[in-house]
């Protein structure tokens, strides 16, 4: 062993050393409050926490990741926690809901809050949220609704619980904006610097999430569009139109307005710069050239919907002329509901769901994305998207569909006539 290497084992140890010290005075605080429902179990979980800390100590096998996989700290964020509510009732209270259970970490205030403790960094809880975890890791988003859910089948004097998330290492502005309108009161530092762009969704010229729930508005993440798309895919001549794909195609950003406004939205006055660096839509009518459009009808209404109610004169007007181009398929179609007839291409045998093989719902994997992507595997056409958030989601449960992403654009029509500047005025 090394001199450095031997001052790092000191510092595990050291800092072992704190860590079980740590648990020692959360175990007698639980001591103290034997009253509350819960807080006995929660000492029994840190009993097992500092049992195996003391064996790998004691035995010299201490690593690193046995301090970084530690509960202790949840469980310390949990206790500082309760020191500071009033008229706690229960601890680690579990509900269940359809077969589901939900751990509530604090019930206080006579059964009338119900308190989450997180204890996760920021960058880890955005990082989540956009898709880059394992498969089966729930998002902090897709927790809150869980819990509001939760909370109304579960009242308490006949209302519905409110329901608290605290976090403790603090949590990103828009992410937190998000909880919010999930119905979720935020507690906690809002730190930027490792925030999610906010959607369409959440933008004050938006419609309802619902409606937008997969036009990805986010900037290429560490993997470019390119190595996104689905290779050695010249051959197919169909394409499946995602919603978001209709959107850059129509918006007016896309369509000149890149060069003559800057706007204050921190997500358009984005892409209108990517816009002026790689224009979207060359790149798009190229891929058409020779192939044939086609959509489902979910992928059609939600496309409408959305550019009925925040799309420009001059975009519901492209938006028409651009769905004549367009062979609308009912959401159950198949191959040999299109032109081309029967399958004919072998890439498409990889995606092919089976009983041991499908996508769960939630994340970055909504319903209506999940529709559009699945009508497009089954008509065996390449989806035209730039969601690619779904796209590495899909991934990380082996679903590998058959795409071109690009980069997202948004519909900018309203903004320019209400908000935007002439660009030369910046200059």
């Amino acid at each position: 062993m090394n001199k450095q290497e031997e001052i790092e084992n000191e510092n595990i140890y050291e800092h072992a050393e704190e860590k079980i010290q740590f648990g020692e005075s959360l175990r007698a605080y639980i001591a103290e409050h034997p009253d509350i429902d819960g807080l006995q179990k929660l000492s029994r979980k840190i009993n097992q926490e500092l049992k195996f800390l003391h064996k790998v100590y004691k035995n010299g096998t201490l690593k690193k990741e046995h301090l970084q996989c530690s509960n202790l700290t949840h469980f310390s964020a949990l206790v500082d926690t309760l020191k500071i509510v009033e008229n706690c009732q229960s601890v680690n209270k579990i509900f269940t809901i359809d077969d589901r259970k939900t751990t509530v970490d604090i019930i206080c205030d006579n059964g009338l809050t119900w308190i989450k403790v997180v204890a996760r960094n920021p960058k880890s809880l955005s990082q989540i949220y956009m898709g880059n975890a394992s498969y089966g890791v729930r998002s902090i988003v897709d927790q809150a609704r869980e819990y509001v859910e939760c909370a109304k089948t579960h009242p308490c004097l006949f209302q519905t619980p409110k329901v608290i998330f605290v976090f403790t290492n603090g949590i990103g502005n828009n992410l937190a904006n998000k909880l919010e309108k999930n119905g979720i009161v935020v507690r906690g530092q809002r730190i930027e610097d490792y925030d999610i762009l906010e959607s369409e969704s959440d933008s004050d010229f938006s419609t309802s999430e619902d409606e937008n729930e997969d036009i990805c508005l986010q900037p290429p993440s560490c993997l470019e569009p390119n190595d996104l798309s689905t290779q050695n895919i010249a051959h197919i001549k169909k394409v499946n139109l995602d919603v978001s794909a209709m959107l850059a195609y129509c918006c007016s950003v896309a369509n000149g307005s890149a060069h003559l406004y800057d706007f204050d939205v921190p997500v358009l006055k984005q892409q209108a710069e990517w816009e002026r660096q790689r224009p979207v839509k060359p790149i798009l009518d190229k891929f058409f050239e020779g192939k044939k459009l086609y959509c489902c009808q979910t992928a059609k209404e939600s496309f409408e919907n959305i550019v009925n109610t925040v799309g420009g004169p001059k975009e519901k007007v492209r938006a028409e002329e651009f769905l004549k181009r367009v062979t609308v398929l009912p959401d159950n179609a198949t191959c040999k509901d299109t032109a081309e007839g029967k399958a004919d291409s072998d890439i498409f045998n990889q995606i092919q769901f089976t009983a041991n093989k499908s996508l769960a719902v939630g994340g970055k994997i909504r319903q209506r994305s999940l529709t559009i992507f699945m009508f497009g595997d089954r008509i065996q056409a390449i989806t035209v998207t730039s969601n690619d958030g779904f796209v590495r989601a899909a991934r990380q449960q082996n679903i590998n569909f058959v795409v071109f992403v690009h980069e997202s654009r948004a519909l900018t029509e309203q903004k320019e006539m209400l908000k935007a500047k002439p660009l030369d005025q910046n200059k």
